[in-house]
């Protein structure tokens, strides 16, 4: 059995419907549950009324139903926002309050205090507050509609909703299900948080092919032992993360082929992947593929894609992230003396149709490029052997372990405090590679009784997601400026390094 997404519609009913289509953190689920769940659901979300591009919250984390809830949404033609539990509260009302989200689904075995019109439990027993009133958002053409708002890291404090449409989303499906090489036999590894859209790439894969999606709870993959055993019981033959998850994992003495017999295939996207990392994959699982991939949540997913085999490694001291995907095109905007990198703009129905409610910022990153939809990624980028190479950002975001983050973003938040004065949050790097952020902070009043790490971690904590607290605060007397009169980062980065060395 598997999804279509063209067709939007369960095929293949009756073969092998007993075969496990989710595992959990909470139960597990066949194919013929899975469809038996997500037909019950989009016709309660009919049922109550919601419209097309009026959002439907899905809180949670890795239980069953939070990617049935999904598949519900893209089944019902209905717009799903993913917020995860591990967000803090106040983030979690900002996102309520900025959709206007009428229904929630709780994916989790607690009652959430959060006041939506309607609560659907992870029993699928509905609570209604009010009554809902749904308006629609966002239509585009007669055949599109939006699917789905994922919220990533805002340089102004507030998160960016970006939306993206089913087309679209059909789109990536059918390019990665094409070109990635997974069949129904695999089973996918989803470690990633449903916020973050490496995570959606198993879950379209897995249910378009009608193969098994492994969901694995931050809990459970803090011990690293524990996590690898559950990959082992369910037969994972495809890890899709971060090149900084696996990272993690090299030194572990189970993290091998002879342990994870079952692994074939290692996909990675969002940050660069080093050489060092595929050397040692190679080396602990002979064999295996690495597969590199590149692109934003604004493109949907991924739009980049190569094989990484040895002889890539051994030519290129940085790695490719490969070739386009039929029908995207990939244009570098050369800066003022570069001749051959700049910033990398994406064209193509894969793209987003914009930020949710942010007109400002659409102006500026969403444009048209003959005739399609096109984003400047403000990635640096430049073309070699026909394969496109990364070479940072341009502006002040960054991806720490996958994760995009604006350290605007967090110096806003150190600013709320009455006890600091100015904030600045600075990545230190090795190479290309984000290892940790740093914030420098001035006080009000330096002779104040207060506590800078424990006091303006815990603030951090009540207004930012985990990726987002930095690594260490540090208090300054002043910021050293340059020439233009900006804050002269670079001197301060090189300035803690010292005193750390």
């Amino acid at each position: 059995m598997r999804y279509n997404f063209n067709r939007r519609c369960f095929e293949e009913q009756v073969v092998n419907p007993g075969k496990l289509a989710i595992a959990g953190s909470d139960s597990d689920i066949s194919w013929t549950e899975l469809e038996a769940k997500v037909t019950l659901l989009s016709a309660m979300l009919s049922d109550l009324g919601v419209v097309p591009g009026s959002p439907v919250v899905i809180y949670g984390h890795k239980e069953h139903l939070f990617p049935v809830a999904m598949l519900s949404c893209i089944h019902a033609g209905f717009t799903y926002v993913p917020v995860d539990k591990i967000y803090p509260e106040d983030r979690v009302k900002k996102i309520l309050s900025l959709t206007g989200a009428q229904v929630l689904i709780n994916c989790t075995e607690e009652p959430v205090s959060y006041q939506t019109a309607v609560i659907i439990d992870k029993d699928l027993l509905v609570t209604r507050n009010s009554e809902p009133t749904f308006t629609e958002r966002s239509i585009t053409a007669q055949d599109d509609h939006l699917q789905y708002i994922m919220f990533t890291s805002g340089s102004t404090g507030e998160p960016k909703g970006v939306q993206i449409t089913f087309n679209s989303v059909k789109t990536f499906y059918n390019w990665a299900s094409a070109d990635f090489g997974f069949t129904a036999g695999d089973v996918f590894m989803n470690q990633a948080p449903f916020t973050f859209d490496v995570s959606l790439c198993d879950v379209l894969l897995s249910f378009g092919l009608g193969g098994t999606l492994v969901l694995s709870p931050t809990e459970l993959v803090k011990d690293q032992d524990a996590f690898l055993q559950r990959l082992v019981r369910y037969g994972c033959t495809v890890w899709t993360s971060t090149p900084s998850f696996v990272f993690l994992f090299l030194r572990n003495p189970g993290f091998k082929k002879e342990k994870l017999a079952a692994f074939h295939t290692f996909l990675f996207m969002g940050e660069a992947l080093p050489p060092r990392t595929c050397q040692q994959l190679y080396r602990q699982f002979p064999g295996a593929r690495v597969l590199n991939a590149y692109g934003p949540t604004e493109a949907t997913i991924v739009t980049t894609f190569v094989e990484i085999t040895p002889e890539v490694v051994a030519k290129y001291p940085s790695l490719p992230i490969g070739y386009p995907m039929p029908g995207s095109k990939l244009l570098i905007e050369k800066g003022e003396g570069s001749e051959n990198s700049g910033e990398l703009i994406i064209t193509g129905d894969h793209v987003s149709i914009g930020y949710f409610n942010n007109t400002a910022l659409n102006e500026v990153k969403f444009t048209e490029h003959n005739g399609k939809r096109a984003f400047k990624t403000g990635d640096l980028a430049y073309y070699e052997d026909g394969m496109l190479f990364y070479l940072g950002r341009n502006d002040d975001q960054v991806k720490l372990n996958g994760f995009r983050i604006e350290l605007d973003e967090i110096s806003n938040v150190l600013c709320t405090s009455a006890e600091i004065s100015d904030a600045v949050t600075l990545p230190l790097k090795r190479g290309n590679e984000v290892k940790k952020l740093v914030s420098f902070v001035i006080l009000s009043n330096p002779d104040a009784d207060f506590n800078v790490k424990t006091d303006l971690s815990e603030l951090l904590s009540q207004k930012l997601p985990y990726y987002m607290i930095p690594g260490d605060i540090v208090v300054v007397e002043d910021f050293p400026y340059g020439a233009s009169h900006k804050i002269d980062g670079k001197k301060l980065v090189e300035e803690y390094v010292g005193r750390i060395s």
